[in-house]
């Protein structure tokens, strides 16, 4: 036997010894015409999620749902799949009180953003009620503002420039064994200096290993189950993390305490200069122009050590992919990009339609948060379906934003390919786009993103001939939707 089947089999032990004294919950009677996933007595769909995670679960309870929602039996707890537009707005529309991201800490739980909280501690995600509209539009007001992320263009323009011309240094040529490590780090990097003015907080690799480590735990079953046999047993304190969990909650810790640091080394160099953006956002929230950070402004360091940066970096990484593929299409980019000042904010940010509608078909076809979750906290009725459905308190609703972008029914026969046009001149409202979710609690901070994902892509393209070795590349579903192997590329510097 290897490791991974004793690993199974003790769990397997466990949940018999602790799950199933559970109260039980007959899927009969759960939600009445709707489509079940069985898999086995007991344990329902539990195999199926741990063997091959909860991508794989939703693939199969979207393949059942004719309707738009199906749902499987974990053990006693319901998960639920809406993959119907309507029924995805509803959800996003309920008011935290009905549907939030973790439901009650005290009760056994499949949310990521449970086991999130765990690592990182409060933050923005799992914030609940009317108390935080006052820092979500404090978010809005400095990210996905035009005029704010004009201000942050010349920052965002210089660590684009510095990354690409490392690729090469003095040479014209080089082969990057992985372009994402590269984007990734331009994008960390561009948060370190936006925030704290710490450009250098991508070397070392710190961040970078912290991320991913906080991104693999929040996406996996294992840590959700080990902690639920935890808190059946009273090993732990509701909400608290594990042993393991407070290390790496430490390790989070001190990076944030270096870029404080950093942040108050360069205020008292330059007390005339603008203030960084981390102390704008705590002057905001009620904090100091100096000493300590609001909470909101605390929360955020800690939170913007995994949020973020992905989600510039995956973006570039599947532009490069496709553009490869599809050298017409990259041909017609590179001539706008040579039409226009790339250098203006202004042309680069409103003035590049083809540039645009790339970057929409990127969001579209390859999401890099490809589903999201809401854990129903009071009993509602969704009632866009073609019947009311009943959901209880517990019921983990999840929501496939790539299955809406890639649905050959909303997007057409070509829907699982890249092609841009689709987005010039609009697109039907018929046609499902979540990339930043939906709502009152979509992202506060995707226009900054797609500005530094558009700067560093024309970056790159204008810079260098790239060409990406492989041409199989296909996508691997975690927490994050990412490649299932490098990206390597070739770069060749441009006369």
């Amino acid at each position: 036997m290897t490791p991974s089947i004793y690993v199974s089999a003790v769990v397997g032990l466990l949940m018999i010894l602790g799950f199933v004294t559970f109260k039980s919950i007959s899927s009969s009677n759960v939600l009445p015409g709707v489509p079940e996933f069985k898999g086995m007595p007991i344990f329902g769909a539990m195999p199926t999620y741990l063997r091959e995670g909860m991508p794989a679960l939703l693939g199969k309870l979207i393949a059942i749902g004719d309707d738009g929602i199906s749902y499987a039996n974990i053990v006693g707890n319901v998960l639920v799949s809406c993959h119907d537009p309507a029924m995805v707005r509803e959800v996003h529309a309920m008011p935290d009180e009905v549907a939030s991201r973790e439901g009650d800490p005290g009760r056994m739980s499949w949310s990521p953003f449970w086991t999130l909280r765990r690592l990182i501690g409060n933050s923005l995600f799992n914030q609940v009620g009317p108390q935080i509209n006052h820092p979500r539009n404090v978010f809005i007001r400095e990210f996905n503002n035009t005029k704010a992320n004009e201000a942050k263009f010349d920052t965002i323009k210089k660590i684009a420039t510095d990354h690409a011309n490392a690729l090469t240094g003095d040479g014209t040529t080089a082969d990057v064994d992985d372009i994402r490590y590269s984007a990734d780090n331009f994008a960390i990097a561009l948060w370190g200096e936006t925030l704290y003015g710490n450009p250098d907080h991508h070397k070392g690799g710190k961040v970078l290993a912290l991320s991913e480590k906080i991104i693999t735990l929040a996406g996996e079953p294992w840590p959700s189950v080990w902690y639920s046999i935890a808190l059946f047993f009273r090993l732990v304190t509701p909400g608290e993390p594990t042993r393991s969990e407070a290390k790496l909650r430490k390790g989070v810790s001190k990076v944030v305490e270096g870029n404080i640091q950093k942040l108050e080394a360069y205020e008292a160099a330059n007390p005339d200069a603008p203030l960084k953006v981390i102390r704008s956002l705590s002057v905001a929230t009620g904090g100091a122009k100096s000493g300590p950070l609001s909470v909101f402004a605390s929360e955020f360091t800690n939170l913007n050590l995994f949020g973020g940066h992905h989600s510039i970096g995956l973006n570039v990484v599947w532009s490069l992919i496709e553009l490869d593929k599809h050298p017409e299409r990259r041909a017609k980019l590179m001539a706008e990009i040579n039409s226009v000042d790339i250098n203006d904010f202004t042309q680069l940010n409103s003035k590049m339609p083809y540039l645009d509608a790339c970057i929409m078909e990127i969001n579209r076809l390859h999401p890099t948060v490809h589903a999201t979750l809401r854990v129903i906290n009071k009993e509602t009725t969704l009632t866009s379906g073609k019947t009311p459905i009943k959901l209880t308190p517990g019921m983990l609703i999840y929501l496939s934003y790539l299955h809406l972008h890639t649905s050959k029914e909303f997007w057409g026969p070509d829907a699982d390919v890249f092609v841009p046009e689709r987005f010039l001149g609009g697109r039907s409202k018929h046609q499902p786009f979540m990339s930043f979710g939906y709502g009152p609690r979509n992202c506060v901070g995707y226009k900054f993103a797609t500005l530094a994902a558009k700067v560093y892509l024309v970056t790159l393209l204008s810079t260098y001939q790239l060409d990406v070795r492989d041409h199989d590349h296909e996508m691997k579903l975690g927490t994050l939707l990412e490649t299932t192997k490098p990206v390597a590329v070739k770069v060749t510097r441009r006369s």
